[in-house]
């Protein structure tokens, strides 16, 4: 009895281990295989989506993966960059200067999208200056500047860099989602029978081609600024090439009364050349003036010879007589 007693209890144990070896399998298949085919299935239904605008489902969930995926790519290979840049030229040549930039512009593929050009040389200041915005491709602007660089004297330089490459992938982005929302709507058009449907199937695909227009601008602009830098140059003509100036003190002096005495020499050249240029004026005026002395001059002499002359007698005696008699009186 003792001893089936204790078989008894073996073969219980035994099952019970048996069972439970067969629910830890069982529930790791769950695990590996049951749990993802059930979150798959979840998955797949959230990111089906219904489009109210065009009746259709469309996998949402995969396309912006996909373009999530696309966006990524795009901004760590193909940055877009807009590059401007504004240089201030000074040149004692003006004309072969201008020449020269024209002349580079058009080898290097570019082109001068503002020229604006003032003043003249008139009584020798030469003050003429141009402003210039131009547009080179991106892959010769370096070479452009260090050409304008060794045949200008470039007193100011600046440059910025402006990065749109999160903005454009943006854009594309909604250019492409407007383009698959056109083809479903161009397929509902063509099933819709009823004319309520008609007219708003019509509305809603002329705003989304209104926007795929103005998405499409924004890149063609995008597109320019960063195949095509822009140089704003500013060119003046000076008689005197502006120095470096170091930063001792010396040099700082010296360079100061070179320039006092280049000012002293400049005025001195500029009265004359005004006074050469207003000549004719002066003259003319010193002849209007003398006559006015003259004439002048005249009429004092006559005033003059009136005071001088002697009175007539009776009329001495005529104005003495009447005192008296006023004097009686």
């Amino acid at each position: 009895m003792g001893k089936n007693y204790k078989a008894i209890i073996f073969l219980i144990l035994f099952t019970l281990l048996l069972t439970a070896c067969s629910k830890g399998s069982t529930s790791g298949n769950q695990l590996n295989g049951g749990s993802s085919g059930s979150d798959t299935s979840s998955g797949t239904k959230a990111d089906m989506k219904y489009s109210s605008s065009t009746g259709i489902a469309s996998d949402t969930g995969t396309e912006q993966l996909a373009d999530e995926t696309a966006g990524k790519e795009s901004v760590s290979t193909n940055r877009k960059l807009i590059r401007r840049i504004i240089m201030e030229l000074e040149t004692m040549e003006f004309n072969p200067t201008m020449d020269f930039i024209t002349k580079e512009v058009n080898k290097s593929g570019g082109y001068i999208e503002k020229s604006e050009i003032q003043g003249d040389s008139y009584e020798g200041s030469t003050n003429r200056y141009a402003n210039l915005v131009i547009r080179i491709p991106s892959t010769e602007v370096d070479s452009f500047i260090t050409k304008v660089d060794k045949n200008a004297n470039v007193i100011n330089k600046q440059e910025s860099m402006e990065d749109i490459t999160l903005n454009y992938v943006d854009t594309k982005s909604h250019v492409k989602a407007l383009q698959i929302e056109q083809e479903r709507l161009l397929a509902l058009l063509e099933k819709s029978g009823k004319l309520e449907d008609i007219i708003s199937l019509e509305d809603r695909l002329s705003d989304v081609r209104y926007e795929l227009e103005k998405y499409a601008s924004t890149l063609r602009t995008y597109d320019n600024l960063v195949e095509y830098s822009t140089i704003t140059l500013t060119v003046d003509e000076v008689v005197r090439i502006t120095p470096v100036e170091g930063k001792s003190a010396w040099n700082r002096m010296g360079t100061g009364l070179k320039d006092s005495l280049y000012n002293i020499r400049q005025g001195f050249v500029n009265f004359i050349v005004w006074l050469v240029v207003n000549g004719p004026y002066l003259i003319l005026w010193g002849i209007i003036l003398v006559i006015f002395v003259l004439i002048g001059i005249k009429i004092n002499k006559k005033y003059k010879k009136t005071l001088q002359k002697p009175i007539p007698t009776a009329v001495v005696l005529q104005d003495s007589a009447q005192e008296k008699e006023s004097d009686k009186s």
